[in-house]
């Protein structure tokens, strides 16, 4: 069943359907991210947004890839992941990005948002992105390049629930995206909030924004 529009002059008129095959992004791959704060009311507006601008990008001269939207639990975070060919196909979407940008600010879907260019740097474990999945998710930004983020998979293997993981580094190595997947949260808050955790990203929330449970909505493959 499709999801009817919200905004619909900000959109094309895509069939929006929720779910989609689990996706693995390749070691290594070129990722657009971003990260947008949303109010609550317009958490699924946001999500059509991001539907919008993946599905276009993907049949554009950008040659975009796989692509996914996840939406934080709280309903508070849109977080858009789209892999790319690189640092020009980049320029493009920013450029492509930025325009809708204005537009949906203007009508309060964003109150904010960050995109950057990352590099998948590490994974491990079960790291596909998966709508149909109990498991839980959480996706988090620190101020920390890849090589300081990277002992955590040393650290994480051996979490209790854990599932597996993607750490993105930033172009300019100067922070990481990182998604986490556990079977459940709680065993997530407890390996994040450890001395292990702790001692790789600092305490929760003081080098970038804090964990926020995630769950992928929509995937693109």
């Amino acid at each position: 069943m499709t999801r009817p529009h919200e905004d619909l002059e900000r959109h094309s008129p895509t069939d929006h359907r929720p779910g989609g095959a689990p996706i693995q992004f390749p070691p290594g791959a070129w990722c657009a991210i971003d990260i947008v704060n949303v109010r609550a009311d317009r958490m699924n507006a946001g999500i059509s947004t991001y539907e919008t601008l993946i599905e276009k990008a993907r049949t554009s001269s950008t040659r975009a890839r796989a692509g996914a939207v996840l939406r934080s639990v709280n309903h508070r975070h849109v977080i858009a992941i789209l892999e790319i060919e690189g640092h020009e196909a980049f320029r493009h979407l920013q450029s492509a990005w930025d325009d809708h940008h204005l537009n949906a600010d203007r009508h309060a879907v964003a109150e904010s948002s960050t995109l950057g260019f990352y590099r998948l740097t590490t994974c491990a474990g079960a790291a596909a992105l998966d709508p149909a999945t109990k498991d839980a998710y959480a996706f988090e930004h620190v101020a920390r390049g890849p090589e300081r983020a990277r002992p955590l998979i040393t650290a994480i293997a051996a979490a209790e629930g854990f599932r597996g993981a993607l750490v993105f580094g930033a172009d300019d190595e100067s922070a990481s995206a990182i998604i986490y997947r556990f079977t459940r949260a709680t065993a997530f808050d407890t390996f994040r909030w450890s001395a292990a955790a702790r001692q790789v990203l600092g305490p929760v929330g003081a080098s970038g924004e804090a964990a926020v449970p995630a769950h992928p909505v929509r995937t693109f493959g």
